[in-house]
């Protein structure tokens, strides 16, 4: 198989959006809430980033999913990062032991939104990241989950390889995540 092809694959396998958009899913999912507010916050972390893109693409401020040119990643991720907000504080004001990772996720998109105005860092290395270590947070007696990390040089590879990313960018992308993971979830 030719590297640009297998590069392609993984890119779009551990693709930025859906990484994002996977994590605080997962996370209502398997939470003790009721199933209509599972329903309600699983369809607002998934629909309004969502229709802000193609919001944003329709009026000609975003030209694809992976926001591959740097000057469109900031207006779209400190929308992102607000709806985030707005959603981590309707969670916290709703349920009594609010899940942290709603507020990572926040705090995540956050990051990526201000490194963004002066440096293009891989959304695709953040995203997937933050999902690995979400997987390790909620499930802690799944040790297997930690093998999900093997994954992260072959992102990164796949990032360089298509020309969307340089190493050193990929590498801050995992050192973000990574930070603000293991600060929230291990730390706090």
């Amino acid at each position: 198989m030719p590297k640009k092809k297998l590069a392609r694959i993984i890119s779009e396998v551990f693709n930025g959006f859906f990484t994002m958009l996977l994590t605080p899913t997962l996370v209502f999912l398997i939470s003790d809430i009721q199933l209509i507010y599972k329903i309600i916050f699983i369809t607002l972390y998934i629909s309004l980033p969502l229709l802000l893109f193609f919001y944003l693409r329709k009026i000609g401020k975003v030209s694809d999913y992976e926001f591959t040119k740097r000057e469109e990643r900031p207006l779209y991720f400190a929308l992102h990062a607000t709806i985030f907000l707005l959603l981590s504080i309707a969670a916290i004001l709703l349920f009594k032991n609010p899940e942290i990772t709603t507020v990572t996720a926040f705090v995540v998109s956050t990051a990526l939104t201000i490194v963004t105005l002066f440096w293009k860092i891989s959304g695709h290395m953040i995203f997937s990241t933050l999902l690995f270590f979400t997987l390790v947070f909620l499930f802690p007696n799944l040790s297997f989950l930690w093998l999900f990390f093997v994954f992260t040089p072959a992102i990164a590879w796949s990032r360089v390889e298509l020309g969307k990313h340089t190493w050193m960018q990929t590498v801050a992308g995992v050192a973000v995540s990574t930070v603000i993971a293991v600060t929230f979830f291990f730390v706090l």
